[in-house]
Parts: structure tokens; sequence; C-alpha cells
């Protein structure tokens, strides 16, 4: 499969607060490759008014695509770039492409954004759901990973606080019962 992120090699670097578009527009101009996925989001604008923006989908963090046979110590200094994400011994950390590709998939389908604005509540009935059963994430940024229920954020069993896990790590995610799917035992998504 020939697309964006086949022929590059990607990590992450965390830009500087209110900065993600300009370290891609600047790690653009150095022959990087960068992609700043957005997300539609719902913010209060005032008593009673809540207006729909776009924002970053993972905050100051942008990922950028280094050609095999390209230097990567300038990433250090652009404009905009506060740090490469490292992991143990100071070495800069490969996301997957897969990763990449997922999140460019719910891109497209949304039509160049992520809508994370909350769905309208629907009546239903409360969930049976145990601690630490498996689920899978069926919508929102997170969609088709598999999560684990930690617990219950509200007393309506509406919200579920759950362990997502995201680029090789486990994440904490607050998620509705809405966007969340119960795994069988048998590896099959429960009726």
């Amino acid at each position: 499969m020939t697309d964006q992120f086949s022929d590059r090699e990607w990590f992450a670097v965390l830009s500087k607060p209110g900065q993600q578009a300009t370290a891609a527009r600047q790690l653009e101009a150095q022959d990087y490759r960068a992609f700043l996925p957005m997300a539609l989001t719902e913010r209060r604008n005032g008593p009673g008014r809540i207006e729909t923006v776009s924002r970053p989908l993972f905050g100051r963090y942008v990922f950028v695509g280094v050609d095999f046979d390209q230097d990567f110590r300038p990433l250090r200094s652009t404009v905009g770039v506060q740090c490469v994400v490292c992991g143990h011994g100071g070495m800069p950390v490969h996301v997957p492409r897969l990763a990449l590709r997922r999140v460019a998939k719910r891109l497209e389908a949304g039509g160049g954004m992520v809508d994370l604005r909350p769905a309208r509540p629907v009546p239903g009935p409360m969930v049976d759901w145990e601690t630490g059963q498996a689920l899978e994430v069926i919508d929102g940024p997170f969609r088709d990973f598999s999560a684990v229920l930690v617990e219950w954020a509200d007393k309506r069993r509406e919200m579920a606080r759950v362990l997502v896990n995201i680029f090789g790590r486990t994440t904490p995610v607050e998620a509705s019962v809405m966007a969340l799917r119960p795994i069988s035992r048998s590896g099959r998504n429960a009726a």
C-alpha cells in the first residue's frame, strides 16, 4: 500500500503551546512531511452558548515523516517545535505507520476532521459491564482500538473510564458508552 506514510519513518514532536500549525508548516518547509490531524469539538462561549471549533486531535503533538536519508537533527530546532518525543535512552520513538493510517482513515471518513462533538443524549438502559471487561471503541478518534473498563465516570453509567492501547502505550480515556461495545470471550463482539 502506497500512501503518505509509506516512504518515511514517522516520529512525534511536541510543539510549543498554540504553535502546532506553525510547527507543521515549518517542518514541511524543511522537506519533512508533517501530519497534524484535526478534530471538531464544542466549546462553551458564555452562558448557554456552545460553538463548534476545530483543534488538533492529539493536543500539541505533530507527527513528522523523515526520509530515510534525511538529517534528523534540524527537527529539534524547528520553529514551533519544543522537543522530539523520545523513549528510553533518549532515542526518538517511532510512531507505527498503521496507527497513522487508522487516524488518516478516520479523517477521510469525517471530511478531513474527526468529529468529537458529543452525541445528543438518547435515553437508554444502563449497561451492566464489569470493571476489567474488554471493550471495543466503535466511535470517536480511537475507533477500532480495544479498551478495558477501569471505572464508571458517572452514576448513570453513561461515561466510562477505559484504558486504550495507543501507539504501544496504555492510555486512560473517558468515553461515552455509546462509543463502546463489549467484546465476548470468544473474541467476537457481543450482541
